[in-house]
């Protein structure tokens, strides 16, 4: 193999490595914890999407954050990943066990309330049946900062007229 030709071979590899990388991060939400890795079914009252990963340390926060919140309904918790912050279209996914139960519609509005203000949120229906929050979701975000690896907490509020979420923000520190 001619020098060139090594040459273009080593930077295809390692761009591959990179973008492989990148895909794993941005699946996640956050970098992969260590072998700390907790399967995030593990806290009571909270519903999280399947393949969350926590660390030790989050999920001991989430736990606390949980009981102190001490909802009627069960919560649901979502790592913000990059979908969640610069996706096009910025969006957060709710799964399919959370959203047949407590957000019954195809296509509706959402409030979502944070620190005495509220967004209008757009939620509606994927292909695989669960639900997911767009129109509305990114101004939400940026207006409160929201980084990869925070976790929103959605504490649907009982409202008989509409579907009202406080949302409780954990900084990823």
């Amino acid at each position: 193999m001619s020098g060139r030709s090594y040459d273009i071979a080593m930077r295809n590899s390692q761009d591959e490595k990179k973008k492989r990388k990148q895909r794993d991060i941005s699946r996640q939400g956050t970098v992969k914890p260590s072998e700390e890795g907790l399967k995030a079914e593990l806290v009571p009252g909270c519903i999280l999407p399947s393949r969350t990963d926590l660390t030790r340390l989050q999920k001991n926060i989430l736990i606390e954050k949980v009981k102190a919140i001490n909802s009627e309904t069960p919560i649901y918790g979502y790592v913000m990943n990059n979908s969640s912050i610069n996706g096009i279209p910025c969006t957060v996914e709710i799964s399919k066990k959370y959203a047949d139960v407590y957000l019954p519609f195809e296509d509706g509005t959402v409030v979502l309330q944070h620190h005495g203000k509220s967004w209008n949120v757009r939620c509606c229906l994927t292909k695989q049946n669960s639900k997911r929050f767009l129109k509305g979701w990114r101004q939400f975000a940026g207006d409160n900062k929201l980084h990869l690896g925070d976790i929103c907490l959605f504490d649907l509020l009982k409202d008989k007229k509409k579907y009202v979420m406080d949302v409780h923000i954990i900084r990823r520190k």
